[in-house]
C-alpha cells in the first residue's frame, strides 16, 4: 500500500529542501543562483527570510561583550574600585537587602551592588515576597528570641534617632543585630511589605526621622521627596544609629557613601561626554530594514 503525503508534509519537505539549497549557496558564497521558475513567490519569500534571519543571528553571536572590572563588575569608565576598602568592613550588624526584581534590572544607578563590596556581612535576595523560611539568615535569628530589625517607616516603627525612645534604642544598640532593608521604589517596597505578612510579623520595624539629602543629583535620579535617600544611604545612616560608638560602623558609612559618590561622578562624567544617540531605533525602521534585506537576498538568490 503506497504512502500518501499530505499537502502540509509536502510543504515542509519543500521548505527543508529549499533551506538546504540556500545553505549550499551560502557555502559557495552565493556564486550560484536558483531557478526562478522552480519556486513560487511564497517559497522564495520564506527562503529569503530564513537566510536573513540566519545573518542577523550570526551578527548577534559575533558581538563581543565589553570589558568588565573583575571586582566591581562595571565597565572601566564606570569602575568604582578606587573608592572601595582594601578589606570588607566587618560591622556587628548583619545587613539583609530584599530587592524587587525591577530594581535589580536598574543596574547602572542601583546602589545595592556597592554594598557587598564594602560590608562583610551583607546579603542580597531578590523577589516579590518573602517568608522567614525563604531567608536562612532570618530563620537562624528567630529561635533565639531576637527579632530582625526592618528599616521601614510605619506607626509601629521605633525611631532610632528620637530621644523619647532612648531606653528602647539603647537596648538595640551595639548588639549583633540583623538589619533588613527593602530595595525598590516606594510603591514596590509597600507592595513587597503587604505581600510578606509573615516576615513582617516576625520583625521589629525601625525608622529614622532626621532628614538627609541624597547624594543622587536630580539629573540622574529624582527621589519622590527631598528627604528620601537611596538604600545604601539608608543602610549607612542606620548602622551609625545602631552602632554609635563603633569605629567599624563609621568606617562602613564612609566607604559606602564614598563608593556611591564615585559611582555618581563617573556616571555623570560619562553622560556628559557621550554623544547621546537614540538607544533603540523606531519599530517601523527596523521592519523596513528587515524587509529590505530580505528583498536583496531574494533578488540575489533567484536572479
Amino acid at each position: 500500500m503506497g504512502i500518501m503525503m499530505c499537502s502540509n508534509e509536502r510543504c515542509r519537505v519543500s521548505i527543508a529542501t529549499g533551506i538546504f539549497l540556500v545553505c549550499l549557496a551560502l557555502a559557495l558564497n552565493r556564486t550560484h543562483s536558483f531557478s526562478a521558475e522552480k519556486y513560487d513567490a511564497n517559497m522564495k519569500t520564506k527562503i529569503a527570510s530564513s537566510v536573513a534571519k540566519t545573518e542577523r543571528r550570526n551578527t548577534e553571536r559575533s558581538r563581543v561583550g565589553r570589558d568588565m572590572c573583575e571586582r566591581c563588575n562595571r565597565p572601566p569608565p564606570l569602575c568604582v574600585c578606587e573608592s572601595l576598602p582594601e578589606q570588607l568592613v566587618a560591622t556587628s550588624t548583619s545587613v539583609l537587602v530584599l530587592q524587587h526584581p525591577r530594581e535589580r534590572r536598574r543596574k547602572s544607578l542601583s546602589t545595592v551592588p556597592l554594598m557587598p563590596l564594602v560590608l562583610e556581612k551583607c546579603t542580597v535576595k531578590t523577589g516579590y515576597n518573602f517568608t522567614p523560611r525563604d531567608l536562612g539568615i532570618v530563620s537562624e535569628c528567630l529561635p533565639g528570641g531576637q527579632k530582625p530589625l526592618l528599616l521601614f517607616p510605619g506607626p509601629d516603627a521605633i525611631s532610632l534617632d528620637d530621644d523619647a525612645n532612648s531606653d528602647v534604642v539603647q537596648h538595640l544598640q551595639n548588639k549583633d543585630q540583623l538589619l533588613i532593608l527593602i530595595d525598590g521604589t516606594w510603591a514596590e517596597a509597600r507592595r513587597m511589605i503587604m505581600q510578606s505578612p509573615e516576615l513582617i510579623k516576625n520583625c521589629q520595624q525601625v525608622q529614622f526621622q532626621s532628614e538627609c539629602e541624597s547624594i543622587y543629583p536630580v539629573e540622574l535620579r529624582k527621589e519622590p521627596e527631598k528627604h528620601c535617600v537611596s538604600t545604601l544611604e539608608s543602610c549607612a545612616h542606620a548602622l551609625m544609629l545602631l552602632e554609635p560608638s563603633a569605629e567599624r560602623a563609621a568606617e562602613a558609612k564612609t566607604f559606602l557613601e564614598e563608593s556611591m559618590r564615585c559611582m555618581v561622578d563617573k556616571r555623570m562624567s560619562v553622560s556628559e561626554s557621550r554623544n547621546r544617540a537614540p538607544r533603540f531605533s523606531r519599530p517601523g525602521k527596523k521592519i523596513f530594514e528587515k524587509d529590505k534585506r530580505r528583498h536583496e537576498i531574494k533578488q540575489e538568490l533567484f536572479r
